[in-house]
C-alpha cells in the first residue's frame, strides 16, 4: 500500500511515527528516511533510535528555506544521495514499512525529480508498504496512492510570533 499524507497542518511526521511504532509493535521491519531534518535533533529521532527493527536515515539535513547558508546544488545532491539509497533498498528490500519523510517538500521545491521517485516509489511498494509525507503532495502522487490524508491548519502559535516548541514541534 502507499500511504500519502501531506497538507499545510501541523500532524504529518506525527503521524508516520504512530505508523511506525504500530508497526514495530507488530514485530515489523521498518526503515525511515529524512530530508530536511538534522540527525539527532528532533525528539522523534532520539527515540526512534532506540527500537529495534527500525533503521533510519538523514539526508539533506538543512532545507534553504530555514538555512540561508545552503545552497540549492548541495540540496540537490544531498536528495540524490537519498534516491541512491532508496534504489539500493529497492533492490534488497527487506522492509515492511518504508517511511519517505519531507519527501513532498522535495519534489514540490525541485530538488527531486518526480518521476525519479515515482518509479523508485514503486520499486519498494512491491514487497513494502511506503508512507510519504511532506506538505505539497504532487496530483500524480496522490493518484498512484491507496490512501492520502491532508492535515489542514486551523490554528498555529507560529502566526502569533510563538516560537517552536521541543516537544511539540521538534
Amino acid at each position: 500500500m502507499i500511504l500519502v499524507i501531506t497538507g499545510n497542518g501541523k500532524g504529518k511526521t506525527t503521524s508516520a511515527i504512530g505508523q511506525i511504532v504500530r508497526a514495530l509493535g507488530h514485530n515489523q521491519k521498518v526503515c525511515l528516511v529524512q530530508l530536511f531534518k538534522g540527525e539527532d535533533f528532533f525528539g522523534e529521532q532520539k527515540i526512534l533510535a532506540k527500537f529495534d527493527g527500525l533503521d533510519f536515515f538523514s539526508f539533506a539535513p538543512k532545507h534553504p528555506f530555514c538555512f540561508k547558508d545552503v545552497g540549492r546544488q548541495q540540496v540537490v545532491n544531498e536528495c540524490g544521495q537519498a534516491l541512491q539509497k532508496l534504489n539500493e533498498i529497492a533492490e534488497n528490500n527487506k522492509y515492511n514499512l518504508i517511511v519517505l519523510e519531507e519527501f513532498n517538500i522535495a519534489v514540490r521545491d525541485g530538488y527531486i525529480d518526480e518521476d525519479l521517485l515515482m518509479g523508485v516509489i514503486k520499486k519498494l511498494n512491491e514487497k513494502a508498504n511506503v508512507m510519504i509525507t511532506g506538505r505539497g503532495a504532487s496530483q500524480k502522487l496522490t493518484e498512484l496512492a491507496d490512501l492520502v490524508s491532508e492535515v489542514k491548519e486551523i490554528k498555529h502559535p507560529y502566526n502569533k510570533g510563538i516560537p517552536a516548541q521541543a516537544g511539540i514541534e521538534y
